[in-house]
Parts: C-alpha cells; structure tokens; sequence
C-alpha cells in the first residue's frame, strides 16, 4: 500500500515500477490525494490494482482488499464519480482542473518554459523580475506535481495543455 501524501507523483510511478520489477505479484494499493483522474490513469498503467482518496471510509478499504484478492482492480466510489463526470465532458481535450488552478500569469509563464526560455528570458520579455519568475516557477512544479521544467513541458504535452 503506497501513502501518496508526502510523494510527488513521479516518485509514486518509480516506486511502482521498482517494486513490480522486484515482486511481480504483487497487487499495489494507492490512497492518493486529489489526483486528477489522468493521473490516476497513468498509475494504473504502471501497475496499480486500486485506488482509494484519502477521505475512502474503512468499508470501502475492506472491499478493495476483497476485490484484489479475487484478482480484480478496485476504485473507489469517489473516483468513479470523476471518471464519469470526466467521460461525460470528454469533448473537451485538456483536464480542465489544470487551468483553473494555474492563473494566467502562471499559463503564460508556463507557455515560455515549453518554448525553452530561461527565467531571464521570460523575465526580460514578461518586464518582471527572475524572482518573481522563479516563484511562478516553483508554484507550477507544485501545482503539477513535477519536479522540474522537463517534468513541466512533458505534462503540458501529455495533457495537451496548449493546442
């Protein structure tokens, strides 16, 4: 069972793939924390067999475990919920928890970053200081849960972030 509370999410998928490289049976329990559902996709294409939020009551722990020992995959109730607003709004191409949560000036500086500019260069062009580019910077990492910017333009891609 793997606490996703305290790890970035790329951790969690390295942490997967070591553990299922060493002990091929093993069936991999996430509880995880607002993760939005491509995330919780992409950990179950590395190998997860259930995912539980942290607010899942015990009852709904119980099952899983049932579940998993019958060799089945397991979400809970509150995922579930997601994954059907998510298809029922599948017309559109980007996660739209991602922009709401990035301000415009964060977009804007996200944009330069997948366009290789440094953080002088966006400073110079945007007429901000590289400190205040730094600090959208590290907001960013944080708000998309990556560790840097390669970790930045790979999810822009992967969630077509810009069209």
């Amino acid at each position: 069972m793997i606490g996703a509370n305290t790890m970035l999410l790329t951790e969690i998928h390295s942490l997967i793939q070591e553990t299922l490289l060493q002990y091929k049976c093993t069936k991999i329990i996430v509880i995880g924390h607002s993760f939005d559902i491509s995330s919780i996709r992409k950990l179950f294409n590395k190998g997860i067999k259930c995912y539980l939020d942290k607010n899942s009551p015990y009852e709904e722990l119980v099952k899983s475990i049932s579940t998993l020992l019958n060799d089945d995959t397991y979400v809970c109730d509150h995922v579930k919920e997601m994954m059907i607003n998510y298809i029922s709004h599948e017309e559109e191409k980007h996660d739209p928890h991602i922009r709401e949560s990035l301000t415009k000036r964060e977009l804007e500086i996200l944009k330069h970053i997948c366009n290789g500019l440094s953080s002088k260069d966006i400073s110079e062009k945007l007429f901000i200081s590289i400190n205040t580019v730094e600090t959208h910077r590290k907001r960013i990492l944080m708000k998309l849960n990556v560790k840097n910017s390669v970790g930045v333009v790979k999810y822009a891609l992967e969630n077509n972030i810009f069209n």
